[in-house]
């Protein structure tokens, strides 16, 4: 598991290091992230904030949320810097993650501190947080990606259980102990993984290529996923300790859709948009019927929600991940400007939802209007934006869109013929495929994948060869074709077969 060779150009095939046992560790490690960020998520109504109202606790969760967006906005503001100290972050944020525990503990065992002192703890829980989601994201952004998507989803479907087994419990203690481990866990396991990683191996803040921004109307389409997911949680929450369970739990069903993808691989071609399309009936759905329903009913409608929000959180965890390896793009600002307007979304959710049921206190059809208005404000930002990715996918790709030329200079040099056709009977078939990558320019990753496809290999098999994922392969593959005026593997390989 490593990133790039610096001793190669950037366009050159990245050079990696086989630490496959190490994936183990880092889906165990994640899961603990996973765990620890659920807890924070319903803290109103699990032991970590049993101590005072679910209220106040989800008080206290908003403004570790608004924490979470400062910290992220900052993030991408300070990334270089983020990523050069990223090693000095994690004891920082493991200390403030274990004080809104011990805190906790106090608060449970000795007396309530002021409210005012539990805000201020809870604001730090929300950099301690953001801190570690961006650590991961940095080391599943510099290791290969021939595993990251099984290793993230794996890790997410563990995660799950442990936030169950964590909080379902009547021991409050042994609940935030095991908070505490989650924690320590989750930030032992990246600091470990990260040391394992050849330093020499990790791109320096220099050879790191800016991210693609995201487009206003894909912020607001991302900020929509998080309000609905904000305004669920605090629904879930305020029903109590048993509906913040199931409703933590149900996750797991949107994570293990997941796998569908990984298995498919190759064969599909979808992206983030994809799976934004494929959630957001459902995510309207259980919006509208919320007011229609009661006690398990109601729960039913957030767990729906929570399913679908799962699937697309999973889904974006490994295909930024991915794309920041494949195309070496920073890690810590692309994953601050996603993550920052999808938690400013969480936070107004959670507001209007707070607003909702504790403030004004809305039932009947006063609700069912707000729960329309909201559905209405969902539908119409995501239709703008209308979750397609394709301009993002052809900003990435032009990163790569190099002229191969580069790839047959040694070939031409080496014949000393430059202008000339050497002897088409000579020709090796790596040698043939060179000549061909010249004659339609070909970038220098497309002459890779066009010598795997002219010996018969299918997307799959170049994907692991390539150690890059099926999605960036078949990217390849569509632009070879394009270049070559042709539409199977059969008439690339009798293109090939000219040469000989």
């Amino acid at each position: 598991m490593c990133a790039l060779d610096q001793g190669k150009s950037e366009n050159q095939p990245q050079a990696a290091v086989d630490l496959a046992p190490l994936h183990l560790v880092a889906a165990v490690g994640f899961s603990c992230l996973i765990g620890w960020e659920l807890t924070a998520v319903f803290a109103p109504s699990v032991p970590l904030l049993s101590w005072c109202s679910i209220e106040e606790g989800i008080k206290l969760r908003i403004a570790s949320v608004l924490a979470l967006v400062v910290t992220y906005v900052a993030f991408g503001l300070k990334a270089d810097w983020v990523y050069e100290h990223r090693d000095r972050l994690l004891p920082l944020s493991s200390l403030l993650a274990l004080v809104a525990v011990a805190e906790s503990f106090a608060s449970t065992y000795v007396a309530a501190l002021p409210f005012a002192v539990s805000a201020a703890v809870w604001v730090l829980f929300g950099f301690a947080q953001a801190s570690a989601m961006s650590c991961w994201c940095v080391f599943f952004s510099i290791v290969p990606t021939k595993r990251t998507a099984h290793v993230i989803a794996c890790g997410a479907a563990l995660g799950t259980l442990l936030f169950v087994l964590v909080n379902a419990t009547s021991l409050v203690w042994a609940s935030l102990l095991q908070t505490a481990l989650l924690i320590g866990g989750s930030m032992g396991a990246v600091a470990f993984l990260s040391r394992r990683i050849p330093r020499e191996t990790v791109p320096r803040v220099d050879e790191l290529r800016a991210a693609p921004a995201l487009s206003a109307t894909a912020a607001v389409s991302v900020a929509c996923h998080g309000a609905v997911y904000g305004f669920m949680t605090v629904e879930l929450c305020s029903m109590g300790y048993e509906a913040a369970l199931v409703g933590g739990a149900s996750g797991i069903g949107g994570i293990l859709l997941v796998f569908v993808w990984n298995h498919l691989g190759a064969r599909v071609n979808v992206d983030v948009g994809v799976v934004q399309r494929i959630t957001l009936p459902f995510l309207v759905a259980s919006v509208l019927l919320l007011p229609f329903c009661d006690g398990a009913a109601r729960v039913a409608c957030g767990c729906v929600a929570n399913m679908a929000l799962a699937h697309t959180s999973v889904f974006a965890w490994y295909s930024t991940s991915i794309d920041n390896y494949e195309f070496r793009l920073h890690p810590v600002r692309r994953y601050a400007m996603r993550q920052a307007p999808s938690w400013l979304g969480f936070f107004l959710g959670s507001v209007f939802a707070f607003v909702l049921v504790f403030a004004l206190e809305l039932e009947g059809m006063a609700l069912c209007l707000a729960m329309a208005l909201f559905s209405v404000v969902v539908v119409v930002s995501f239709s703008v934006y209308g979750g397609d990715e394709s301009e993002m996918r052809a900003r990435l790709d032009d990163l790569l869109d190099v002229a191969g030329k580069g790839v047959v200079e040694a070939v031409a040099q080496e014949e000393g013929e430059e202008g000339e056709d050497p002897a088409p009977q000579a020709l090796t078939l790596e040698r043939r495929c060179a000549h061909v990558a010249e004659r339609y320019a070909l970038t220098p990753r497309e002459g890779e994948v066009l010598i795997l496809l002219a010996r018969g290999r299918n997307a799959e098999y170049i994907a692991g060869a390539l150690t890059v994922s099926p999605a960036t392969v078949k990217s390849h593959i569509y632009h070879i074709y394009r270049k070559l005026g042709i539409n199977s593997q059969q008439r690339l390989m009798d293109i090939v077969d000219e040469w000989g």
